[in-house]
C-alpha cells in the first residue's frame, strides 16, 4: 500500500472509531472486494463467501474500538474474515460448487501479482483471459483451470488451504500468515509445502 493510501486508511479508521458511520462505509468499500476474494477461495461457494464477509464486517464494526493500532486495520480485518471462513469450512458439509458457472470466478477481484495461474507461486498479476489472450479458446482454458483450482482447493484440509490462499492469493508474508492464523512461522512453512504439493499433484491429475 502506498503512503497516501495508508494515510487515508488510518484516517478513516480513526474517524470510524469515533463513531462516524460514513468513514466505516468507506473502509468497507476499500476492503470488501479483497475480503470476498479470500473468503471465496477458502470456501468455494459464493453465498458462503458473501455471508462470511458481511459477518466479518459487522463484527469489525462492533469491535473497532478494541483496535489499538489503526495502521493494523487491514491485517486485523483479514484475521477476522479468515477465522470465520475456516470455522465455517470445518462446521459445514461443503456444498457442491458449480464450477461451470465461471462468472463467480471471473468476478474475483485479484490484486496485482495475486492471480492463481501458478499453483506453487503467485502469478504475474493478469486475470482471467488476459493471461492468455481474449479468444474464446483461451478464455475457456482459463475458466477450466480456475474451476479445477477451486475444486482442488476444496479437496484439501482447511488449514492447508488457508495458508495457501493467504500466501498465493493475498500475497501475505510468512510472518503475516502466522499472525493471522495464530500459528508459528515453521508451521506456516510446513502447511504451505504440503498444500503446494497436493495442489500441484491434483492439478496434474486434472490435466
Amino acid at each position: 500500500m502506498n503512503p497516501v493510501a495508508a494515510a487515508e486508511l488510518r484516517t478513516l479508521v480513526l474517524r470510524a472509531q469515533d463513531g462516524e458511520v460514513e468513514a466505516f462505509e468507506r473502509l468497507v468499500d476499500l476492503t470488501q472486494g479483497r475480503l470476498f476474494r479470500t473468503a471465496f477461495m477458502l470456501l468455494g461457494d459464493r453465498q458462503d463467501a458473501e455471508d462470511t464477509v458481511q459477518e466479518s464486517l459487522l463484527l469489525a464494526w462492533r469491535r473497532l474500538h478494541m483496535l489499538e493500532k489503526p495502521d493494523a486495520f487491514g491485517g486485523w480485518l483479514t484475521r477476522i474474515c479468515v477465522r470465520r471462513a475456516t470455522d465455517l469450512g470445518r462446521q459445514r458439509a461443503r456444498r457442491a460448487t458449480d464450477v461451470t458457472a465461471t462468472e463467480d470466478l471471473e468476478k474475483l477481484p485479484y490484486a496485482a501479482g495475486a492471480a492463481p495461474a501458478a499453483y506453487g507461486t503467485a502469478a504475474s498479476g493478469t486475470t482471467g483471459a488476459t493471461a492468455y489472450g481474449t479468444s474464446p479458446e483461451h478464455t475457456a482454458i482459463v475458466d477450466a483451470q480456475l474451476g479445477a483450482l477451486t475444486r482442488v482447493l476444496g479437496s484439501i484440509d482447511p488449514d492447508l488451504r488457508a495458508c495457501w490462499v493467504l500466501r498465493e492469493i493475498d500475497g501475505l508474508t510468512y510472518d503475516e500468515i502466522a499472525r493471522t492464523l495464530a500459528i508459528t512461522e515453521p508451521t506456516v512453512r510446513g502447511r504451505l509445502a504440503r498444500a503446494r504439493s497436493l495442489i500441484i499433484r491434483r492439478m496434474d491429475e486434472w490435466r
